[in-house]
């Protein structure tokens, strides 16, 4: 009787388990097919913005002599300074890129 009482528990705890498994994983689905099906707006990405302002606005002729005196003026930064912005923006891209293809 003990035996039989054990096989019964197991079985009980056994099946407990699975349907637990099956209830988390069809949660996990639902919310994956929600962030799937959401429309999601494209956003400006500043970034972009602020690296091509400078090359449209050299374009307009008020605007071309600060444009080019600031570049002037970023070449007296720190070597190390200039690589902390280039990385930033490398960071930046490969993070977008790692979301899209899901690296």
């Amino acid at each position: 009787m003990r035996n039989r009482f054990l096989q019964l528990f197991y079985d009980f705890a056994l099946e407990s388990l699975h349907n637990h498994k099956r209830v988390r994983n069809a949660k996990v689905n639902a919310r994956i097919r929600q962030l799937e099906s959401a429309q999601s707006k494209p956003a400006i990405d500043w970034l972009y913005v602020v690296l091509i302002l400078p090359c449209v606005l050299l374009f307009i002729p008020l605007s071309s002599e600060f444009i080019i005196q600031a570049f002037n003026l970023l070449e007296h930064l720190p070597v190390w300074y200039r690589w902390l912005i280039g990385l930033m923006v490398l960071a930046n891209f490969g993070l977008k890129l790692s979301e899209k293809y899901r690296i």
